[in-house]
C-alpha cells in the first residue's frame, strides 16, 4: 500500500489547498496527500489485479476479457480505472457529481494521472464525456470536465478540448437494464472534425456498462479520431453472464 501512494505522487507532488485535507469520502480530516482518511482508505478496493484486457474491469477468472467485451462491440481501444466502485470511492465519486463537492475533482484526478503514466497511455488530446447544457447548468458544472482538467494540470499537459457535445437529453443510466441504455444514448452525442487524426484520452467518473464511453467513442471515430482510450475513476466489477442476461 505504501509503495502505491509512494509511486502516485513521485514526480506530480503539487500544492494542496485548505479544502483538500477533508476526506474526500466522508470529510474528516487528512493528514496525507491520499484524499482518504485512515478509516475509509480501508474501504477502498483498487483494481490492481487482473483486468479485461479491453475494457479494465476486474477479473475473477482465467479468461482475458469480460463477458461483455467477449461479445460485444466496443468503439473504444482500451479503457483503465483505478478503482473499483463501490465503498468509499463511491461516495467521493457521488458527492463530487450530486453533492456539490467539487473540489473532489482535484483529488481524485491525481488517481487517473498515475494510471495513465503507469499504463504508458499516449494520447495528442484529452477530452471528456459532456453534458446538456441545461443539466450542467442546473449542477454549476460538469464533473468529467473538472477531472480533465486537474488530469492536464497535474501531467503539465495542454487543457482538455471539448471535443464531444451531448446533444439530447437522456435518461439516468443507472435506471436503466442494458437494452434500454443503448436506446436511450441513440443519437445523444456528437463530436468535432476536431478528433480527425488524433489519438483521443476520454476522461469520465464512472464506467458501469461501458455504453456512454462507447457511444462517445464511436462519435469521435465517425469524425477520424486514430484512436480513443478512456480512464475514469472507477469501474463496475465484472459481472456473470447471467447477471448480463438479466438486463436484456
Amino acid at each position: 500500500m505504501k509503495g502505491f501512494f509512494k509511486k502516485l505522487y513521485e514526480g506530480f507532488q503539487e500544492a494542496v489547498a485548505p479544502a483538500e485535507f477533508r476526506c474526500v469520502s466522508c470529510g474528516a480530516d487528512v493528514f496525507d496527500q491520499t484524499g482518504f482518511c485512515t478509516r475509509c482508505l480501508k474501504k477502498v478496493k483498487f483494481n490492481n489485479g487482473k483486468t479485461c484486457l479491453l475494457c479494465g474491469v476486474a477479473l475473477h477468472g482465467a479468461e482475458n476479457y469480460c463477458g461483455r467485451c467477449a461479445f460485444e462491440k466496443n468503439y473504444f481501444d482500451r479503457c483503465y480505472s483505478p478503482f473499483c466502485y463501490e465503498g468509499a470511492v463511491q461516495q467521493a465519486i457521488l458527492q463530487m457529481k450530486f453533492g456539490g463537492i467539487a473540489t473532489n475533482a482535484k483529488v481524485l484526478a491525481r488517481y487517473l494521472a498515475y494510471c495513465a503514466v503507469k499504463n504508458n497511455v499516449g494520447f495528442d488530446v484529452v477530452t471528456f464525456v459532456p453534458m446538456t447544457a441545461a443539466a450542467q447548468k442546473s449542477r454549476g458544472y460538469n464533473q468529467a470536465q473538472l477531472l480533465a482538467e486537474s488530469f492536464c494540470d497535474i501531467l503539465e499537459k495542454a487543457p482538455p478540448v471539448a471535443l464531444l457535445a451531448k446533444i439530447k437529453e437522456t435518461q439516468r443510466q443507472e435506471t436503466l437494464n442494458k437494452k434500454q441504455r443503448e436506446e436511450n444514448l441513440v443519437g445523444a452525442f456528437a463530436a468535432s472534425a476536431e478528433a480527425k487524426g488524433k489519438n483521443v484520452l476520454l476522461i469520465d467518473d464512472i464506467k458501469t456498462t461501458g455504453s456512454t464511453l462507447n457511444r462517445c467513442a464511436q462519435a469521435l471515430k465517425r469524425k477520424g479520431a486514430r484512436s480513443v482510450v478512456c480512464i475514469t475513476v472507477a469501474s463496475r466489477e465484472e459481472r456473470t453472464v447471467w447477471e448480463i442476461e438479466e438486463d436484456v
